[in-house]
């Protein structure tokens, strides 16, 4: 992901010459923390079966809210929310979901 937010922050910043409400590495941050806990919930086994498909999809969903409730005080302060702040906000989940995706799913083949 640190690959990532310096290519995001060079296109950002450098070639478009934009100002963000939030800096990019909180966005950054919150979903590393956000996929780190998703990662790590889906090793604990839940129960008699291990249904890790389940569980990543009930995971996501509650993360797509944490992600409304991290947005919204940037909502709810500007009368006009700029569009590179929720591209860039979304182009930091879409890393993350990528990496707990390839997680999970080397979880479900190693379940084989």
């Amino acid at each position: 992901m640190g690959v990532a937010l310096l290519l995001h922050s060079y296109v950002v910043e450098v070639c478009y010459d934009r100002l963000l409400f939030f800096p990019l590495r909180w966005f950054y941050s919150f979903h590393a923390l956000c996929a780190v806990i998703v990662s790590g919930l889906l090793l604990v086994p839940i129960g008699g079966g291990n249904y890790i498909g389940y569980r990543f999809i009930g995971l996501t969903s509650l993360q797509m809210l944490a992600c409304l409730a991290f947005l919204l005080p940037q909502v709810l302060s500007q009368p006009k929310v700029d569009e590179w702040d929720i591209l860039s906000f979304m182009m930091a989940f879409f890393v993350a979901l990528s990496l707990e995706v390839y997680f999970a799913i080397l979880l479900l083949r190693r379940e084989k």
